[in-house]
């Protein structure tokens, strides 16, 4: 007589969901369970924002999902934030961001973010906020032109104009926000209430990586513009508020946040040093 018993059906083992962060460069090894398949956001670092001037553009963002996963380890590259500019006079710009990767069989990068421009008074491009992942605010001052940075499609957006006064020149200097991965930079105020530009936004990762995975909120905000009568805020995600005069001494803009990618604040005629942009990061579930 053969041995009674119930045979049910085959239990495969299913893979569950790993999130790793990455905040500074290191190796991936998949979790145990051989080749797969994963999301990856890859996040760039953001733009410095600008002496007399533009919010640093954050970092290019892309989110990949079902991108495969080998076996074998995968080098990974956090790209560090731009330096903010300085003013017065002569002012710099912001310097761009650096770029991250996830260097897999079919690698994964964006562009960091543009630096925010400055009215310098030579050469006058300088004005110009810089492309990038998200672009650069234009500056504030009596330079011509003071145009936004373009950004890239997919990764982010341009940002903000500066304004040199009706006619050019005459003032008042008021500077753009830098671009956000999530929208664009604002562009200073022209109708003579002197109003910097706030950054763009940021993208909200949390529907992919939020509760029960330990990551959510805005990531890639663009740094506000920091000459006006008031400075531009920050966009959601982490970017710089930008700085004015006030009194002495005179503090810095306001960095962005770290390993959020998103852009510095700008600064205004006689503080010492614009925000830097916030480090990136690389994220894989």
């Amino acid at each position: 007589m053969s041995n009674g018993g119930i045979i049910g059906p085959v239990q495969n083992p299913v893979r569950g969901d790993f999130t790793t962060t990455f905040t500074a460069s290191g190796t991936y090894t998949s979790p145990g369970f051989g080749p797969g398949t994963a999301s990856v956001l890859v996040v760039s670092g953001g733009g410095g924002g600008g002496g007399y001037g533009g919010g640093g553009g954050a970092g290019g963002l892309t989110l990949t999902n079902s991108h495969p996963i080998p076996a074998s380890p995968i080098t990974v590259t956090i790209g560090a934030g731009g330096g903010g500019g300085k003013s017065p006079s002569p002012g710099t710009r912001g310097s761009d961001g650096n770029a991250s990767s996830f260097a897999s069989a079919t690698p994964l990068s964006t562009l960091g973010g543009g630096g925010g421009g400055t009215g310098s008074p030579s050469p006058n491009t300088i004005g110009n906020g810089n492309p990038g992942g998200s672009g650069g605010g234009g500056a504030g001052h009596n330079v011509n032109p003071l145009a936004a940075g373009t950004g890239t499609p997919g990764q982010g957006n341009s940002g903000g104009a500066g304004f040199g006064g009706t006619p050019f020149g005459s003032g008042p200097f008021t500077a753009g926000g830098g671009g956000g991965s999530g929208g664009a930079g604002t562009a200073a105020t022209t109708d003579g209430s002197n109003v910097a530009g706030p950054g763009g936004t940021g993208t909200d990762v949390t529907p992919t990586f939020g509760p029960g995975y330990g990551v959510s909120g805005f990531l890639a905000g663009g740094g506000g513009g920091g000459r006006g009568s008031s400075g531009g805020s920050g966009g959601s995600g982490g970017g710089g508020s930008g700085f004015l005069s006030g009194t002495a001494p005179y503090p810095s803009a306001i960095n962005a946040t770290a390993n959020t990618g998103s852009g510095g604040g700008g600064v205004d005629n006689a503080n010492p040093a614009a925000g830097s942009g916030g480090s990136g990061t690389i994220i894989i579930k």
